[in-house]
C-alpha cells in the first residue's frame, strides 16, 4: 500500500507543472506529471492515481475527453484547471464529473487545500487506466484494417500503423461500432466532443475527410459514405475480435 497519496498532474505548460509539483510534493504527496493525453494513458496503464489535476487545453486533445473516459469507470477525485475564464467550460467539466475547478494562475495553498478536501471525501477511490481500458477494450477488423480501442490505434492491411489524431480515432470508432447505421453530424459531435466543447459539424466534416484520405491509401473502397443532408455511414463489414 502506498504511504503517500498519488497526485497526477496533466498539464502541458512545463513551468507551471513544475510549480505545482514543487508545492504539492512539499505538502507530502507523491506527484507525477504528464504533458499530453498520450503520456497520461501510458502512465495510468501501470500506476494507480488518488487525485487528478487535469488541464482542459492540451496539445493532443481536450481534458474534457479525459474526464469523460475516467468517469466511465472511477470516482477518483478530479480537479480541472484552465486559463479560460468562460463559465461554459467550467460547467462542462463539472457536468462530466469533475469535482472542483482551479483557474490559472494557481495559488499553491488553494491547490493543496482542494486536494486534501477531496481525498477526505473520496473514500479511497483510485484510478488505473489499465483496469478500465482492458474492461472496455476491443479490436474491430474491417477490410484488412484493425482498429484497437485499447491502444487507440489503426493498423493497415499491410500491417503498418496508421497515425490518427485523438479525434480522428474517436470519429472512426463511432462509425465502426455502428456499421450500416447512418450517423448525423450532430450525433457524431455528441459522441466525440463534450457538451460545450470545441466540436462542430464542420469539424466532423474535416475529420471525415482526413480519415478517408488515410484509409484510401490502402483500399479503393469508400468505407465512409456521405448521406446527403444527414451525415455519414460506415459501409464495411466489421468483425469484433
Amino acid at each position: 500500500m502506498k504511504e503517500k497519496p498519488a497526485v497526477l498532474i496533466l498539464e502541458d505548460d512545463k513551468d507551471l507543472a513544475d510549480e505545482i509539483n514543487f508545492a504539492v510534493s512539499n505538502a507530502g504527496f507523491e506527484v507525477a506529471i504528464c504533458h499530453s493525453i498520450k503520456s497520461f494513458w501510458q502512465y495510468v496503464s501501470h500506476r494507480e492515481v488518488d487525485v487528478m489535476i487535469v488541464d482542459l487545453g492540451l496539445p493532443d486533445g481536450y481534458g474534457l475527453d479525459v474526464i469523460r473516459e475516467v468517469r466511465a469507470s472511477s470516482e477518483v477525485p478530479i480537479i480541472i484547471t484552465s486559463g479560460n475564464s468562460a463559465v461554459e467550460e467550467r460547467v462542462a467539466g463539472i457536468e462530466l464529473g469533475a469535482d472542483d475547478f482551479l483557474g490559472k494562475p494557481y495559488n499553491s495553498r488553494e491547490i493543496i487545500a482542494k486536494i486534501t478536501r477531496l481525498l477526505s471525501r473520496s473514500r479511497g477511490s483510485q484510478f488505473s487506466g489499465r483496469i478500465s481500458r482492458l474492461a472496455g477494450s476491443a479490436e474491430y477488423l474491417f477490410s484488412g484494417f484493425a482498429l484497437d480501442t485499447q491502444a487507440m490505434s489503426l493498423t493497415s492491411p499491410t500491417g503498418k500503423d496508421i497515425a490518427l489524431t485523438t479525434y480522428e480515432f474517436l470519429v472512426l470508432r463511432s462509425l465502426v461500432e455502428r456499421p450500416s447505421i447512418v450517423l448525423s453530424r450532430a450525433s457524431l459531435v455528441d459522441f466525440v466532443y463534450a457538451e460545450n466543447s470545441y466540436g462542430s459539424e464542420r469539424t466532423i466534416d474535416n475529420l471525415i475527410s482526413r480519415i478517408r484520405a488515410k484509409l484510401s491509401a490502402y483500399t479503393d473502397t469508400n468505407l465512409v459514405k456521405t448521406v446527403r443532408g444527414v451525415g455519414y455511414v460506415f459501409t464495411g463489414t466489421v468483425n469484433l475480435e
